[in-house]
């Protein structure tokens, strides 16, 4: 007779054995910075033939399509991460800015042209970060 439905006494040592790894690894588990990365990190920055090419891509692709508008920053993610420690100066509560500039395009939805127009520039950036890691992008300056 085969089983039907999952088994727990073959699920739960294998959960266990997961959960385990993660933690051995040494690094923080933040499913908030999970998003973040998601969100706004593309590094090196995806080949496209324009700002608003790349734009509709991304948003596209990334899931954030439903935003009036989403900043990527084109940057190694431990630069990133360094913002929130020493590379970084708090401006209030949880918010972090860099000390360095930033390569960054940042996608605006245009309603008229039920499109995405894309500006890339270099500019310093303001994180929210939680435990060491950038957890929401706050803006650019």
């Amino acid at each position: 007779m085969a089983l039907k439905g999952p088994c727990p006494a073959v699920l739960l040592p294998l959960t266990l054995l997961v959960a385990c790894l993660a933690l051995a690894s040494g690094d923080p588990w933040n499913p908030l910075n999970d998003i973040f990365k998601r969100e706004h990190v593309n590094n090196p920055k995806n080949k496209a033939v324009s700002n608003r090419a790349y734009c509709k891509m991304m948003m596209l692709d990334r899931g954030v399509f439903w935003k009036y508008t989403n900043t990527f920053i084109h940057e190694p993610l431990s630069t990133i991460n360094a913002v929130c420690k020493a590379d970084g100066v708090p401006v209030g509560g949880l918010r972090r800015q860099s000390k360095k500039t930033f390569k960054i395009t940042t996608c605006t939805f245009n309603y008229m042209s039920f499109s995405f127009t894309g500006l890339s520039g270099t500019n310093k950036i303001v994180l929210s970060c939680l435990n060491g890691l950038p957890v929401n992008f706050v803006r650019y300056i």
